[in-house]
């Protein structure tokens, strides 16, 4: 007797040639079961390759957007930089302007930040990155960088006020602004600046209390401030020499001349020639050694130099 089967699917042909045929239940879940995973296969696969499609879209937009944040930071990089020499350059030059009209011993500049940074109490900035820190994001590392800027912006700002006191402070005494010596006594190459040197050879020590200009013989010496000729004479180290009191505490010095052209108590202006250039007495070569003195105390003359129309 036959097993009574009681799912059964019968396939009817099209063709009345063609016998039907009769499947039991497990041939047809068994073969849905190889189809589902055929098609779960399939999905697989494609997925695989439509991921791998979207993800190198991806990686390329993200590469082209890491190559635009490295472009800004270093753009950034380089006007932080930037900003940071000029601020520093301007700040030194304020500082010495406040020691022209304050003296030498002034207990600091009129603006907040100080001859070289914020003063006390005032937060200071951090030191400039040199490169990127992989450890931060770019938006973070441009946000660093931006508000650095920002705080260079704002010591700008200060120093600026700074030399605007400054300016409204030698207006108040033009007697003595005119006797500040703010210009350079001949136009020429420093053959030696002020300081000490020591000789490689014998371990010496000099003190060269001035500074050395080189200039062709007898090239005009100017007065480098209003003053009065203190002294004129020769002297063994220095050869022909002119003092100028500009009584305000400063005193200048101008040596090694061919010619004084000048004499004793007489009043000079800025510019005005006071001599020409010359090697006279210990020297080697055409150079005007030039001194600068105030309150008894001898400067480093490079830092007093300004434009020739003065200030």
């Amino acid at each position: 007797m036959l097993r009574r089967k009681f799912v059964s699917f019968v396939h009817l042909p099209a063709n009345a040639r063609n016998e039907s045929r009769e499947y039991g239940l497990l041939p047809v879940l068994a073969g849905l079961a190889v189809l589902l995973l055929l098609m779960l296969a399939g999905w697989h696969i494609g997925a695989s390759y439509l991921t791998t499609l979207l993800d190198d879209g991806a990686l390329t937009e993200r590469e082209r957007e890491n190559n635009r944040l490295q472009e800004q930071l270093s753009a950034l990089h380089e006007l932080d930089g930037t900003l940071e020499s000029r601020i520093e350059n301007l700040s030194e030059r304020a500082a010495d302007i406040d020691k022209i009209v304050h003296g030498p011993d002034a207990p600091g500049p009129l603006g907040p930040l100080g001859p070289l940074g914020p003063a006390s109490g005032a937060e200071e900035s951090p030191p400039a990155q040199a490169s990127i820190e992989w450890t931060e994001s770019p938006d973070a590392a441009i946000d660093r960088i931006g508000g650095r800027i920002d705080r260079l912006l704002d010591e700008t700002r200060a120093e600026l006020a700074s030399l605007r006191s400054v300016e409204a402070a030698s207006r108040d005494d033009e007697a003595y602004w005119r006797g500040i010596p703010i210009i350079s006594p001949v136009q020429g190459p420093v053959s030696r600046p002020f300081g000490t040197t020591r000789n490689l050879l014998s371990d010496e020590v000099r003190v060269h209390g001035g500074l050395d200009i080189a200039a062709n013989k007898d090239e005009p010496v100017r007065a480098t401030a209003y003053g009065v000729v203190s002294r004129t004479g020769v002297n063994a180290s220095l050869g022909r020499y002119v003092d100028i009191n500009h009584q305000n505490g400063y005193v200048t010095r101008y040596g090694h001349l061919s010619e004084v052209l000048v004499e004793s108590r007489k009043r000079v202006e800025r510019g005005e020639i006071i001599g020409l250039v010359g090697m006279t007495g210990k020297t080697s070569g055409y150079h005007i050694h030039y001194e600068v003195h105030h309150e008894g105390r001898i400067l480093d003359p490079s830092t007093w130099f300004f434009p020739e129309r003065g200030l």
